[in-house]
């Protein structure tokens, strides 16, 4: 009866998943939401399964889900955009952690009477959007390229910088460090950010050249997939950053041909479709899964927790409009889409990942941080998702050469 129970589930869950993805594709409603609710079903609600089960594999699975998620967008951004609006981006994703962090700690400080330190940590949790969904929802939109790969970009750094910040702050939390805090948090974003770029290229560079050797042979995606895993364990072992590394292993395979121009390579490989399409629905299982094994555990049962929880994603709303405002100074084409970007703030798999650590590091308030993360990330993508069908009709009379202005 178990067996055809969770036979039964796994199906259902896989299906509702890619439903929930044809109908973000036709409509713009996140399939995340869709997810979600199942999860809240499935666990909370019915009880079908015991969410306890999953609990000892949560902190896995959800570097798993961001680790492959990574990669994938990697594989799917152009590198001579990246390089070219990656100064913009990386000044958005950071103005955007330091308000939110700086919003959110204050909220918890006076609502909720937490330490400051533990309302940085949950600053950090949602910190910045989601590439999960922005990646995907701006790609509907009317607006310029530019926009495109800036909020891109600013979605899959927003998603590394978050996750090294919160466990440095974890770090510092079980082993109170005599180094400064500030200095203890930027040294080690340099550092993990540094170690986990230069093997993610040294590691691109060297499997372009493997794969051209081994050009034809079958299973050669699924080899792809072991190196990204091998990538991952390698570069957080010595203190890098994994899920950095991911994206940039991915970034160098999906620009192949300019990688190979760069370095001189004889006929460089080129990454076919069947790689990018076969990456592309392990991305979607992984994640369809983790947010419904997210809806499964949380216990969202305090109506004020809720509530304070919306009030919070509404002060991440305010720290949005003062983030895009701050950035898009002297910038004439961020300015015409200031409006679009300001709603563009759902927060997704690397804050649900992130509210997973708590628990597992037995530090305080460990039982909130996945209740409030859960109401935050529902919160925030539902003004996305209004903000986005609001904003975007303005964009409707564009004409068609605009897209592509930078």
């Amino acid at each position: 009866m178990i067996v055809t129970t969770v036979f039964g589930l796994t199906g259902l869950i896989i299906v509702l998943g890619f439903l929930g993805n044809y109908l973000f594709k036709k409509t713009g409603i996140p399939d995340i939401i869709i997810l979600l609710c199942l999860g809240l079903l499935i666990g909370p609600i019915f009880h079908m399964i015991d969410p306890s089960v999953f609990l000892s594999v949560s902190q896995i699975f959800a570097s798993l889900a961001l680790m492959i998620l990574l990669f994938e967008g990697g594989l799917n951004l152009n590198l001579y955009k990246v390089i070219q609006e990656s100064p913009r981006a990386i000044l958005l994703a950071t103005i955007g952690i330091i308000t939110s962090m700086a919003f959110t700690t204050v909220f918890t400080v006076f609502v909720w009477d937490w330490s400051i330190i533990h309302g940085l940590l949950l600053g950090a949790m949602i910190g910045g959007s989601s590439s999960s969904i922005v990646i995907p929802l701006i790609r509907k939109v009317k607006v310029s390229e530019k926009v495109v790969t800036l909020l891109s970009l600013e979605s899959a750094f927003t998603d590394a910088i978050t996750v090294v910040i919160a466990i440095t702050i974890i770090q510092l939390l079980i082993a109170p460090s005599s180094e400064s805090g500030l200095y203890s948090i930027t040294h080690g974003i340099a550092s993990a950010f540094s170690i986990g770029g230069m093997l993610g290229i040294i590691t691109g560079i060297v499997w372009l050249r493997i794969l051209k050797g081994i050009k034809g042979e079958p299973y050669e995606n699924i080899l792809t997939l072991s190196i990204v895993l091998l990538l991952y364990s390698f570069v957080e072992s010595l203190g890098g950053n994994g899920a950095i590394s991911a994206l940039v292993f991915g970034l160098v395979l999906g620009n192949s041909i300019e990688i190979g121009k760069i370095f001189r390579m004889k006929e460089p490989v080129t990454v076919t479709r069947t790689m990018k399409a076969f990456h592309s629905e392990i991305s979607f299982l992984i994640r369809t899964f983790f947010f419904v094994y997210l809806g499964m555990i949380v216990t969202v049962n305090n109506l004020i927790l809720v509530l304070f929880s919306i009030a919070l994603s509404s002060l991440l709303l305010i720290g949005r409009f003062v983030t895009v405002s701050v950035s898009s100074i002297k910038e004439q084409t961020m300015k015409r889409a200031k409006d679009l970007m300001v709603v563009i703030l759902p927060r997704g798999l690397a804050a649900a990942v992130l509210s997973q650590l708590p628990r597992a590091y037995g530090i305080a308030h460990a039982e909130m941080y996945p209740d409030i993360v859960f109401t935050v990330i529902m919160s925030t993508v539902l003004i996305c998702t209004v903000g986005v069908f609001i904003v975007s009709k303005k964009y409707m009379n564009h004409k068609p050469e605009e897209k592509g202005k930078t």
